[in-house]
């Protein structure tokens, strides 16, 4: 194992997390110690210091202000590609050394689009919070807004009829809403008031 950086004096490692992607794997180590002091911020919302969020999909935020925050849309700038590399993919055998190659290809074009997501949900708080003390963001249940259409059905003549349910169209928004990756930007704003 590589060490990044030695574990300084006088910490206590609490837990690890290990993270496997592409080619390598981390390990993510969370410290203690009880000689750093634990601050609070105490700052009072005010007209001047707010900013108002509201999430969507058009556009990544719409503030308070006026202002809006582009989506980037980063899967679906991939999107093709990686349509193009899994239908190659299908026509390999499986474990054969072309296969091994493409699949590898594909997994690092995977984690590409997803650094780079993760890129964009770690800078955009960091912009936000040059305008603002506090933010003021909706309360969204994106679970909620990802789950597939319901079943729609009806009787007629006395048999179970199913109705059309609009399941393309919600497979489309459902997309969009995970590409966007809102529920990332709580956790930005974390790494940000640290």
């Amino acid at each position: 194992m590589v060490f990044h950086r030695p574990i300084p004096k006088g910490f206590k490692v609490k837990t690890g997390t290990v993270i496997a992607e592409t080619e390598v794997g981390y390990i993510s180590l969370t410290l203690e110690a009880q000689t750093v002091p634990v601050t609070v911020a105490e700052i009072q919302p005010t007209a001047e210091n707010c900013l108002g969020i509201d999430l969507g999909i058009t556009n990544y935020a719409y503030l308070s202000n006026g202002e809006q925050v582009e989506n980037p849309r980063f899967l679906r700038q991939y999107s093709q590609k990686l349509a193009r590399r899994r239908s190659k993919l299908a026509s390999r055998v499986k474990g054969s050394k072309p296969w091994k190659i493409l699949k590898g290809k594909i997994s690092k074009l995977a984690q590409f689009v997803a650094r780079t997501r993760w890129d964009f949900q770690f800078k955009t708080p960091h912009k936000l919070f040059d305008k603002c003390d506090v933010w003021m963001v909706e309360d969204l249940s994106l679970k909620n807004r990802s789950k597939r259409a319901p079943v729609k059905t009806d009787i007629e003549d006395g048999n179970l009829v199913d109705l059309p349910k609009g399941q393309a169209a919600k497979s489309g928004l459902t997309k969009s809403i995970l590409d966007a990756a809102s529920g990332s930007i709580y956790y930005g704003a974390q790494i940000c008031c640290w």
